[in-house]
């Protein structure tokens, strides 16, 4: 018997994308039906997956970490985004903790200082790096923008070999943009160039197509390593999946995650494995509770509404509908009616804290991003 709990979080994975995931379902199980993020973008989404709170100010402490709370013999983490590293807090509570470096600054870092993906310079220095890379294939092989999947999983099962006791986090970039799977059918860079290009709205209805192909592609391919994972850890390990925040593929007319509340940006994937879960509808702030089995923060057992707060936007959510400031839908984005959870968003409105909004974060994780 051994005692092995893993949290598995995923940057902009999709609910409906979840179906892809053949061998992460076949470990995991169905997604629960509804599960809701509290922000939509990660440095607010992981105050509430780590710390069990709504989002406010940015980063963690000692006081708001489920690492810490539970207290492993060892605990081992691997953060594949900057702002999921030690500067934020997300260190506390592990014994060994990897996270991006921040003392290199690359072309792509520095053509992407202060933009936005609809902004004017957003879409210059896309144009720009688009040149650079076009160069960059002839001479060169194009990298991902960030760790690839299966290193971290070499990472965490080689640091975990032979112990039968442990608590690990892995967070994984893929499939956020840009979409580039190893398998594609173009090249990395070719991939890299596209998904800019859409992000910019200068894509043509071929480009959308290719690029949602491209993040289906994402998907598949990070299952595809995630069922090396799931071979590896003991079949009793109690285990968490979720994603942080959805992605939009052109609904709305908009492509990646921004400020905008709707199903496909705050219905996430959750699956467990030996970890009951009771609750009709969870939240990103449950997280630390399953992981817990109790009540952790603002973390609930069983719950029957969700919240969500950005940019000065806010929303509720029950295992039916969302209502958000332009009104109520369905979790398939089909218009409806629901006044109490109207009344509820509207109450949570009023006493809610402030999320961090994205120009107020450091500029330099930023620039690593490809954000502002």
């Amino acid at each position: 018997m051994t005692d092995t709990t893993l949290l598995v979080t995923v940057d902009s994975l999709r609910y409906d994308h979840y179906r892809y995931m053949t061998a992460t379902r076949e470990f995991l199980g169905d997604s629960h039906p509804a599960t809701f993020a509290t922000n939509t973008a990660t440095p607010s989404c992981f105050q509430s997956i780590v710390g069990g709170i709504y989002p406010g100010e940015v980063g963690v402490d000692a006081d708001s970490n489920v690492a810490v709370e539970l207290d492993a013999s060892y605990s081992y983490g691997v953060s594949t985004n900057r702002f999921l590293s030690p500067r934020y807090g997300y260190d506390l509570g592990f014994d060994e903790f990897t996270a991006p470096g921040r003392d290199e600054k690359g072309l792509k870092d520095r053509v992407a200082e202060h933009m936005t993906p609809q902004s004017t310079l957003f879409g210059i220095a896309s144009r720009v790096w688009n040149v650079v890379q076009s160069v960059q294939r002839r001479v060169s092989t194009v990298e991902r923008d960030y760790r690839p999947a299966a290193d971290v999983i070499a990472e965490f099962l080689d640091a975990t070999e032979g112990r039968d006791a442990w608590f690990g986090w892995l967070h994984f970039m893929e499939p956020h943009h840009p979409y580039n799977p190893d398998d594609g059918p173009i090249s990395r860079g070719e991939a890299q160039q596209i998904t800019r290009r859409v992000l910019d709205g200068r894509g043509s209805e071929r480009d959308a197509e290719l690029v949602r192909e491209l993040y289906r592609g994402e998907v598949e391919e990070l299952d595809d390593r995630l069922a090396v994972l799931w071979d590896a850890i003991p079949d009793d390990t109690r285990v968490v999946f979720v994603s942080d925040h959805g992605e939009l593929l052109g609904e709305y007319g908009e492509w990646g995650h921004h400020a905008t509340m709707c199903p496909e940006l705050l219905r996430l994937p959750l699956a467990t494995r030996n970890i009951s879960v009771e609750s009709d509808v969870l939240s990103l702030v449950d997280v630390p509770t399953l992981l817990l089995g109790e009540a952790y923060n603002h973390g609930s057992i069983d719950r029957e509404t969700a919240y969500a707060a950005s940019n000065g936007n806010h929303a509720a959510m029950n295992r039916d509908h969302v209502a958000t400031d332009d009104g109520v839908v369905t979790l398939d984005g089909d218009p409806a009616e629901d006044d109490e959870l109207v009344a509820a968003k509207e109450e949570f409105e009023q006493g809610a804290a402030r999320p961090v909004r994205k120009d107020e974060l450091p500029h330099d994780d930023l620039e690593a991003l490809g954000y502002l």
